[in-house]
């Protein structure tokens, strides 16, 4: 028999020569800590991604209303607002101000540039002139008078109808 002890590993790699070996395998106590913490991980990484896919999905829909603005205010000179989009080449992120607003300024410049170069892009006009009847609305139906009319009119002796005889 030898009076050296022999080395054991222990879990850093470092050897523990004449030291008390260090378990391998976690205490009780800690292992039950471990699993709740991979669990706390585990649940907020999850939560961590739908939040992130709710927020992709919210700024989609923005940028979206954000479009549907831009094409609104094209629609004014433009016939087909979306257009704008392919003609100018810019995106909606260029119609923005530095608070993410739509620039209405800058939309009307680019669709007076389009209508510039390409003027048969223009909205249309009407083909008649509304000043001569055609746009305006019905004229109000003359109304017979009724007998309650009358009576009416019978009780207002300021308003009684002349009678003429002949």
């Amino acid at each position: 028999m030898s009076d050296t002890i022999p080395e054991t590993p222990t879990i850093d790699g470092a050897s523990s020569a004449g030291l008390p070996a260090t378990p391998a395998a976690p205490t009780h106590d800690e292992g039950a800590n471990e699993p709740q913490k991979v669990n706390k991980e585990a649940q907020y990484r999850v939560q961590r991604n739908e939040a992130r896919t709710e927020r992709d999905a919210l700024a989609a829909k923005v940028e979206q209303m954000q479009r549907a603005e831009v094409e609104r205010l094209a629609s004014d000179g433009l016939s087909h607002p979306a257009d704008l989009f392919s003609l100018s080449g810019n995106e909606v992120a260029d119609y923005l101000t530095d608070s993410g607003d739509v620039d209405a300024a800058k939309v009307a410049a680019d669709v007076s540039a389009v209508l510039a170069e390409r003027p048969g892009l223009r909205r249309n006009s009407p083909a008649f002139d509304p000043t001569q009847g055609h746009g305006g609305g019905k004229a109000p139906e003359k109304r017979l008078p009724t007998m309650a009319d009358f009576f009416q009119a019978s009780t207002d002796h300021t308003q009684l109808p002349s009678v003429r005889a002949n």
